[in-house]
């Protein structure tokens, strides 16, 4: 799919939307999983920047909620129960309650916005359980509309009775909540449920928040009222059922957070949801869902349909799905005291913020919200290592003392690991096992600013980046010690920290290929974004304007024309390409392929390497026409489908042929990058696939060896998936 006609569908997807209310429909062609005892699949239920979690927990019957995200949220049950001829059944969302049955042919399917269990009772009634995460696309932080659809902190939830048997039927509907209902004045006291109430919110205590609520109300067709019995609160219908005929109930599950989530240590500052802008109190939430229900629904199917009806296999469309949702599940977006916005990725469990190297795949799906990756941008310039120093042991977070910014003085700034470990922002995370990981998160850097340019098209901003792209890749070449262009010293590690010879082998070719890259599109965009007319740097003629270094400098008319300046840049970019991709010549020449290493004395160096060409990756997800890229692209192509086939095992494709590990989301990448640019088409999504069906911890990233997990769990980087779809 051309990248121009996927930013037209995906800009398009709010302009089209009907007058009349529908109901959400998953696509029936999506993968099932059968709901029985022996299901231990779970699926992360989030919300985009809010950290709201309504998850599905198989292995334990149960879901997990709560308004500060999967790491902090509290299991319960989820009541979907349906009383008919004085039986009643319900989903595997709940422990059994007393005296009643599970549904029979219980069955799983989910989208990228959406989770859908079916279910069917003796009597021949078929009930289906929708939860709704709301979700379109949006341009900037100004597209107010598009981000409150995709930040509210709730869930739409959508039932669907259907009487399938030859007569009409008594029905009694219970949507509940295994939490005990409270008043929304006094988190202590327990609301009564009077006998006729005809109330259609229910409110919970939310343990997160002294004083905060979840909601569940009633939208579209009232409740008969409210319930509190066996453990449970929420609402009930009451309704007759004609044969052949089916009724939908709406709800909206809700929550509000108003305290600090995390604590911005660089700065000092606490920082609440950013959806605390928007609406002041849950009242203002549940408002804003009701008022925007149609809307919100018409725009997620949309959406929706228009990720699951591509080109992609059923299992890409499952794994596509899944990833999805872990993506959303790992964000924060955040807001200072001074209305500063933040954005955040945690990687799954192991908590680190905005890890530059892991955003390489995360931010692909920025094609849906550029600000998203601005403000990680942003963010990652204020995380650059200048000199070592020594950071004292942290008590809180129970770390000792440790180093960082190794090398910097001598070689050159390079950007930090990441901005922080939960439950704090603060310079590099207390990363106390530290890699010092300098090629490889300034390059990713400079491709991630790439993709972001190609779209977005905002070229003030990536304008105003460049000065620091120059500092960063200057840094890269210093620690070119040998002259054939590949860091060889101070490079520290790789992305790759389960595979020693990519991880750790000096004149790593993966990391070459990516060096070659980032040079490739930074002399791009030094090219195309110069100033090339004379442009003042300030106008101090203006009231109240200063320039910022006293009247001399104002008085002499100083105007920044730096055309040939980066020029000059782009040429050195574009000469350290060429190096590169010389040394990478001569290096297949002589061995008849181009091993991970090309230090002889590195254990296994000489093996093979499907990810060698990883840095293709974004350039080519938004059609980067690069003559030197291309070169790169046809010398890779005459090694790949050799050591494709060297690299292939009955769980997963190695990342090297020598070593054992797998990695699903990496792999992924290599899939994208064949395809883009050798013409080559393989497919990762079966072996994910399987190894996700049944996994408590989904998504789980790979495996070490042959049963061997990775702990990678619930981790987002998977979400390079989304590269199968931009390019189909």
């Amino acid at each position: 799919m051309n990248y121009q006609k996927i930013l037209f569908t995906i800009l398009s997807v709010g302009l089209s939307l009907t007058a009349t209310a529908q109901s959400f429909k998953v696509d029936q062609s999506l993968i099932s999983t059968p709901l029985t005892d022996s299901t231990n699949f779970s699926l992360l239920n989030s919300r985009l920047g809010s950290r709201f979690t309504f998850s599905l927990l198989n292995e334990k019957q149960s879901m997990q909620t709560g308004s500060l995200g999967f790491d902090m949220d509290e299991q319960t049950g989820l009541l979907i129960g349906l009383t008919v001829n004085q039986k009643t059944y319900c989903f595997r969302t709940t422990k059994l309650p007393r005296n009643a049955s599970y549904f029979k042919n219980q069955q799983l399917r989910f989208g990228p916005t959406s989770m859908l269990l079916t279910g069917e009772t003796p009597e021949g009634l078929k009930v289906n359980f929708t939860l709704i995460s709301s979700f379109t696309s949006s341009k900037d932080l100004a597209d107010s509309s598009a981000i409150k659809t995709q930040i509210f902190p709730g869930f739409y939830l959508q039932i669907n009775v259907a009487n399938e048997s030859k007569t009409a039927v008594d029905c009694k509907l219970k949507v509940g909540i295994a939490k005990t209902p409270v008043k929304g004045f006094n988190f202590m006291s327990l609301e009564p449920m009077k006998p006729d109430n005809k109330e259609q919110t229910v409110l919970f205590k939310d343990n997160a928040n002294l004083n905060g609520k979840l909601a569940l109300t009633a939208i579209k067709t009232p409740a008969k009222g409210t319930f509190s019995d066996n453990g449970f609160g929420g609402l009930f219908y009451e309704f007759n059922l004609p044969q052949q005929a089916n009724k939908e109930f709406n709800q909206i599950y809700a929550t509000h957070h108003n305290h600090t989530v995390i604590e911005d240590k660089r700065v000092n500052l606490p920082l609440q949801f950013y959806y605390t802008h928007y609406w002041k109190n849950i009242n203002e939430v549940l408002q804003y869902a009701t008022e925007n229900f149609e809307q919100n629904i018409r725009l997620t199917q949309k959406f929706e349909d228009s990720l699951m009806n591509g080109a992609l296999t059923n299992q890409e469309k499952w794994v596509l799905a899944l990833t999805f949702h872990t993506d959303l599940a790992n964000t924060y977006f955040l807001l200072d005291e001074h209305k500063t916005a933040r954005f955040y990725v945690s990687e799954g469990r192991f908590k680190h913020l905005s890890t530059v190297d892991v955003a390489h795949e995360t931010e692909v799906s920025a094609i849906f919200c550029p600000w998203r990756l601005k403000l990680q941008l942003s963010q990652w310039t204020n995380y650059i290592a200048r000199a070592e120093l020594t950071v004292p042991a942290n008590a809180i977070q129970n770390k000792p003392a440790y180093q960082q910014g190794m090398t910097a003085a001598e070689y050159g700034p390079y950007l930090y690991h990441d901005v922080g470990d939960l439950p704090f922002v603060s310079e590099t995370a207390n990363y106390n096992y530290g890699p010092h990981m300098a090629v490889e998160e300034n390059t990713s850097f400079v491709l991630l600013l790439y993709y972001y340019w190609k779209i977005s098209h905002d070229d003030a901003f990536v304008k105003s980046m460049l000065g620091t792209v120059d500092v960063l890749l200057q840094s890269v070449i210093n620690r070119d010690t040998n002259g054939n262009g590949i860091a060889d010293k101070a490079y520290g590690w790789t992305t790759y920290d389960a595979n020693e010879a990519l991880k750790l082998s000096p004149d790593n070719t993966f990391l070459g290929a990516k060096q070659l890259s980032a040079y490739a599109v930074a002399a791009e965009m030094f090219s195309a974004l110069s100033n090339k007319a004379q442009v003042h740097a300030i106008d101090a003629t203006k009231k109240g304007v200063v320039d910022g270094e006293g009247a001399g400098y104002k008085n002499m008319g100083v105007a920044v024309n730096n055309e040939g300046l980066r020029n000059k840049q782009a040429l050195q970019f574009e000469k350290e390409a060429n190096l590169i991709l010389a040394t990478l010549k001569k290096a297949q020449q002589k061995y008849g392929f181009i091993p991970v290493s090309l230090d002889e004395g590195f254990p296994k160096w000489n093996q093979r390497s499907v990810v060698i060409g990883e840095g293709l990756f974004l350039p080519g997800l938004v059609a980067c026409k690069s003559p030197i890229l291309q070169q790169l692209a046809a010398v890779l192509k005459k090694d790949y489908a050799a050591t494709y086939a060297q690299s292939i095992t009955d769980y997963g494709i190695k990342l090297t042929t020598q070593e054992g590990t797998t990695w699903f989301s990496k792999t992924i990448v290599a899939d994208v990058v064949a395809a883009q640019w050798y013409g080559i088409k393989h497919s990762s999504a079966p072996y994910v696939y399987q190894w996700n069906k049944n996994s408590p911890y989904a998504y789980n990233d790979g495996l070490l060896k042959k049963d061997d997990v990775w702990i990678g769990y619930w981790y987002p980087r998977g979400i390079s998936i989304l590269g199968y779809w931009l390019i189909r």
